[in-house]
């Protein structure tokens, strides 16, 4: 995936918010290189969403994961639309996603996160991919609910990670 040290391809995404304008719908079809959804969830939350694919893996460190789930099992790795963060987004017994509550308070922090590993249908394949941060690493926030954000930690005055078309930078 993309690293952060490739500024000079991506500053475009460090420096403005690549969906702001874009409809959900377009989002998701960016995010999955122009696959349109199978099925289609609405996800109650502070800003409109779209899935980047389902969670496979996070890592605290490189050796230590911090869970790990089966393709079809995991929660959807979501990417809000105003924030540009990534949202870990737990599943109901139908398969449809919990609401994201939007009280940032209520969100406790857990640990530092360097890989993240997602399932997804990008440009018609199901792929298996990851992602290794670069320090700073963002921080991964729960609710009691089970939902996660990973927030971006600053990096000289920016963001240590976004999310475009290519996937997660940084």
């Amino acid at each position: 995936m993309p690293k952060r040290s490739e500024r000079d391809v991506y500053q475009a995404s460090f420096s403005g918010n690549p969906y702001g304008d874009t409809p959900v719908e377009g989002m998701y079809k960016r995010l999955r290189w122009g696959n349109s959804p199978a099925d289609s969830w609405e996800i109650n939350g502070p800003e409109d969403m779209a899935t980047l694919g389902e969670l496979a893996k996070l890592y605290r460190t490189a050796r230590h994961r911090l869970c790990s789930f089966k393709e079809g099992a995991g929660p959807f790795v979501a990417v809000g639309k105003q924030s540009n963060i990534i949202y870990i987004v737990p599943r109901r017994e139908n398969g449809s996603p919990v609401d994201v509550p939007d009280d940032l308070e209520q969100y406790v922090g857990i640990c530092e996160v360097s890989r993240i590993d997602y399932y997804s249908d990008k440009g018609g394949d199901i792929c298996y991919y990851y992602h290794n941060h670069e320090a700073p690493y963002p921080c991964l926030y729960q609710h009691d609910c089970g939902v996660g954000i990973l927030m971006p930690s600053d990096n000289n005055g920016e963001r240590s990670y976004v999310v475009d078309d290519a996937g997660i930078i940084g």
